[in-house]
């Protein structure tokens, strides 16, 4: 009986671990799938369209005149989302899984440093334009005082030099190893000390806690204050048009300021928990899923914002509409001025035909 019982427990328990291994296994092909799918396929179209993207925003935002202080903001935004997205390119296609020295020197001493910086700096910025877009609806006098270009400039010069601060002790984190011609990185003892263990907590709470925080509350009180407006708007019926379409246009910048907030969130959100899973004992496939999609997100994060001015923002619209219409307005003046010049000399080559004819004649 006792040999039976035996048995039935010792059956119980292969099949749990039969069981615990099948799971396992399908967490590794689930990571690596889509570790590979995010690295080799949505991860580089995601920059690619987020680098055009990000240009474009550039170009618009600087020939269209665009000159206001918030508009400060989303120039520095867009620039450092396009650099980011640049460097982020090379590791996803080529530098990711090489063995040689010169990839391994870029991942550990260019990107890995580099594109947490942006990122840092980019989240940053959002936070700065989402603040003076608190202080201009809550305080509407304040505003002019403390959202002046030259204001937002020093603030955007900031968050750069304290990101590179910052930043410099992740340069000491990777060590490359030579085994046999193969390079590979290794952590440093800096990388695996308590030291560094703090200093990655004081970077989640500086760069994904406070910012989530900021984000989550300020986006609660614009998107209230935007619906309130809309409603005080109707019952008052605003008479002068430049007032109204004053307030239209600060309304849409509002609204395309609360869509880059919920990205920013949405992509936020999954990196803090990533981040905050390397402090317990989360297993490495699962990490690796986690960051794997937490990733995706941000680069969605550094990629979006094209579609959201052009989606709510209509002076950028217009902005655009303007560049265009000039520079077919000039291509139709250059095509007819080339067309009268043509016509005029076939003119003057017909008179002097004629003159040469009638000279004949004459003779």
């Amino acid at each position: 009986m006792n040999e039976t019982v035996a048995a039935f427990l010792k059956h119980i328990l292969q099949r749990h671990l039969e069981r615990k291994q099948n799971r396992s296994v399908v967490i590794m092909e689930s990571a690596d799938i889509v570790d590979y799918v995010c690295n080799m396929y949505i991860g580089p179209a995601l920059c690619i369209l987020g680098i055009f993207g990000n240009i474009f925003n550039i170009f618009v935002l600087f020939r269209g005149r665009l000159l206001d202080s918030p508009y400060v903001y989303l120039k520095a935004l867009s620039f450092t989302d396009m650099f980011a997205l640049i460097l982020s390119l090379p590791y996803l296609l080529f530098t990711k899984h090489s063995d040689n020295f010169s990839p391994n020197v870029y991942n550990a001493f260019v990107f890995l440093p580099v594109v947490n910086l942006l990122t840092a700096a980019s989240v940053w910025i959002t936070v700065g334009v989402t603040i003076d877009r608190f202080i201009f609806v809550k305080f509407p006098l304040l505003a002019r005082s403390y959202s002046s270009g030259s204001r937002v400039k020093r603030r955007i010069f900031t968050i750069y030099t304290f990101g590179i601060l910052f930043t410099l002790p992740r340069y000491f984190c990777y060590s490359l190893v030579n085994d046999l011609g193969v390079y590979r990185m290794e952590f440093t003892p800096f990388r695996d000390s308590a030291y560094y263990r703090v200093y990655d907590i004081v970077c989640i709470i500086i760069y994904h806690f406070i910012p989530l925080v900021i984000f989550v509350v300020i986006n609660t009180y614009l998107i209230v204050a935007v619906y309130r407006a809309r409603f005080l708007r109707q019952e008052l019926g605003i008479r002068n048009n430049r007032e109204q379409d004053w307030q239209v246009e600060q309304r849409r910048f509002t609204i395309t300021l609360i869509g880059i907030i919920v990205i920013s969130i949405v992509a936020i959100f999954p990196s803090t928990i990533s981040d905050f899973s390397r402090l317990t004992n989360l297993s490495l496939h699962e990490y690796k899923l986690l960051r794997n999609i937490s990733n995706l997100l941000l680069l969605c994060n550094l990629s979006m914002n094209f579609v959201l001015f052009c989606a709510f923002n209509k002076r950028f619209v217009r902005a655009i509409r303007t560049i265009f219409n000039k520079r077919r307005n000039k291509t139709r003046i250059y095509i007819s001025f080339k067309s009268r010049t043509r016509s005029s000399r076939s003119d003057t080559c017909v008179v002097t035909r004629q003159h040469s004819f009638i000279s004949a004649c004459k003779m």
